[in-house]
């Protein structure tokens, strides 16, 4: 006997129902357990759309920075939100839907979609963003350049940085344009020994001197003639070292005194120029001279004087301080008493005593002067007469000291003043 085919499935009817919905029922929670919902967050940038419904004429926009990207929220099954990317979303900010042109700022209301996701899916950190509307400006501004803390190679200075172009017109919203105080073509000059020309990077400055960021340029500034691709032209100068001065005055000091040699601090300077001036100064002793109206004397002086002196005005043509010399010199202009005279002393001549076998000094300076006043037959000769120079260190520990030296002359000459030195006493290193 047949068994009827309906039969078998009515059979149990209810049982076999409740098994299936049980098992879609694990199937819906074994699929989400193993892909849940959840919300993932992207940054993007916001797209403005029909612009000219306010740039035109002499009025153009601008958007702060902090607002020209959005946060996205999109909620979904991980399997989808793991192939998103915020390149996948649209952020938009249509200018044709401004309530109020008359706000300052006015307000655009944002709009956001997503291949592949339903708009109830998406929500915005903000749902309008604030726009300036204001006049569009032109200015022209020359280019500065700059090499950083990069330096050439060793014996080079920079000599001229020539940037082409040398100037650039910027256009834009007026605010931003007037915020701009310097354009900067920055290069790097590492260890450079021969001239060249570099591709510069483009930097704006506010007046701050804070770097205005590259969205703004890109985002709200146009140049006459697109960005500019600015080059410059970098030429090498070499450094001369050992320049010395030849030190002039005007002028007398107080009467009865009389002007001893003239000392400057620095001593020497280091130059940097084209060849031809480097020749050039080396034809003259690499030697500057310091004109006497530098340094005039009041005829009050009785005792030394000192000058700064500016020497940029003695650079020659085609020449320029190292980088790392000061465009000052202090000259010593020294005052003594008519009669006198100033002699070199070594300190290796200058005699200790007073001091433990133990222990050693050393000095700061390798010579010392001794200004002498006498009579001109006792003067003369005096560096061979000069019979002991000491100094007197008893009962002083290790330490740092300013004593004064006791120098032995002639009959009839005398110390124009008393002359200190610095002491290091220090203990005697054992063999």
């Amino acid at each position: 006997m047949k068994k009827n085919p309906l039969g078998i499935i009515t059979h149990n009817l209810s049982y076999k129902v409740i098994s299936l919905l049980i098992a879609i029922v694990i199937w819906y929670a074994v699929v989400y357990a193993s892909d849940p919902q959840e919300t993932e967050s992207f940054n993007v940038k916001v797209q403005v759309l029909n612009e000219t419904y306010i740039a035109n004429g002499k009025q153009v926009y601008s958007i702060d920075d902090e607002y020209k990207q959005v946060t996205v929220y999109v909620k979904g099954n991980r399997s989808e939100l793991n192939k998103l990317s915020a390149d996948s979303i649209s952020v938009t900010a249509d200018l044709t839907q401004i309530v109020d042109l008359e706000r300052d700022p006015v307000t655009v209301p944002l709009d956001v979609s997503c291949r592949g996701f339903d708009r109830s899916a998406l929500s915005l950190s903000r749902s309008t963003i604030p726009i300036v509307i204001e006049n569009i400006a032109r200015k022209e501004f020359p280019v500065v350049v700059s090499t950083g803390e990069t330096v050439p190679g060793k014996d080079y200075e920079i000599g001229k940085l020539t940037p082409n172009p040398d100037s650039v017109v910027i256009n834009g919203p007026e605010s931003i344009v007037n915020s701009i105080d310097t354009v900067v073509a920055r290069i790097d000059v590492s260890n450079m020994t021969f001239d060249r020309t570099k591709n510069a990077t483009l930097i704006l400055r506010d007046r701050n001197q804070n770097e205005i960021s590259e969205t703004i340029i890109n985002d709200d500034l146009t140049f006459d003639g697109g960005m500019p691709e600015i080059k410059v032209a970098v030429e090498l100068w070499r450094k001369v070292s050992g320049v010395t001065f030849e030190l002039h005055y005007s002028g007398d000091p107080n009467p009865g005194y009389i002007v001893g040699t003239l000392t400057s601090v620095p001593e020497e300077i280091t130059l940097a120029g084209t060849s031809e001036a480097i020749q050039a100064l080396a034809a003259q002793g690499n030697v500057l001279v310091v004109p006497q109206e530098k340094m005039v004397l009041t005829g009050e002086e009785i005792n030394d004087t000192t000058f700064v002196v500016d020497i940029t005005d003695l650079i020659p043509s085609g020449m320029k301080l190292s980088s790392s010399a000061k465009d000052t010199i202090t000259v010593t202009v020294p005052i003594m008493p008519f009669g006198s005279k100033t002699y070199t002393l070594d300190v290796d001549e200058i005699t200790v005593t007073g001091l433990a076998d133990n222990r050693t000094v050393s000095y700061d300076q390798a010579a010392v002067e001794l200004r002498v006043q006498g009579a001109v037959e006792d003067l003369r000769g005096l560096e061979e007469t000069i019979r002991s120079a000491t100094i007197d260190v008893t009962g002083l520990a290790i330490g740092d000291y300013q004593l004064p030296i006791e120098a032995q002359l002639p009959d009839g000459c005398s110390l124009v003043n008393d002359v200190i030195i610095s002491v290091h006493i220090k203990e005697k290193a054992v063999r």
